[in-house]
């Protein structure tokens, strides 16, 4: 119930600040984007039983545009949504599970102390990447080069953000749909 009760006050103080930001500002969009990132099966082999999951990830972009659809604020994260189920087809995860998100998470989503990530944390980098969204138009950023493996190629923003951005990208392109 106490979960409940944050989250509700998390999400208010989210659309309270956004309804802020936009005050005052052309338009404002909310995109959210979510895939199917990994599957594992669950089975049995030698009479032990092996559980299996799916990860739903989902990216959310709140953006906030001026004139000539320049983004004047603009705010990614993402959570990742781990589903267990059992070799019998049990569901492992409790219905009204939470899952905080990359941003809440902080230092505890552990990308510099489990990958290494010379970049900083996946919040740091992303709000890198916000940084380098203010002031462009959505179809500059848009037109941000990619390699294959979904990251920024440009040298000087890989420095602070190497992350990959391509569901950033998605969820930028409904959040501008949505805009009023």
């Amino acid at each position: 119930m106490a979960k409940k009760l944050i989250v509700l006050v998390l999400a208010a103080c989210l659309v309270f600040g956004a309804v802020s930001m936009a005050a005052s500002a052309e338009t404002m969009g909310l995109g959210v984007y979510s895939v199917l990132d990994a599957a594992s099966s669950a089975y049995v082999e030698d009479g032990d039983a092996y559980d299996g999951a799916y990860t739903v990830e989902t990216t959310t972009c709140a953006v906030v545009l001026g004139e000539g659809n320049v983004i004047e604020s603009i705010r990614f994260d993402m959570t990742q949504n781990k589903l267990g189920f059992g070799a019998a087809g049990e569901a492992l995860t409790e219905a009204g599970s939470v899952f905080a998100s990359k941003v809440e998470l902080k230092e505890n989503y552990g990308m510099v102390a489990y990958a290494k990530a010379p970049a900083g944390e996946w919040y740091t980098q992303a709000a890198a990447f916000e940084a380098f969204c203010v002031g462009k138009t959505v179809e500059e950023v848009l037109a941000f080069e990619l390699g294959e493996d979904g990251k920024l190629v440009d040298a000087d923003m890989k420095t602070s953000c190497s992350i990959i951005v391509t569901s950033f990208m998605r969820a930028l392109e409904l959040a501008v749909a949505n805009a009023r």
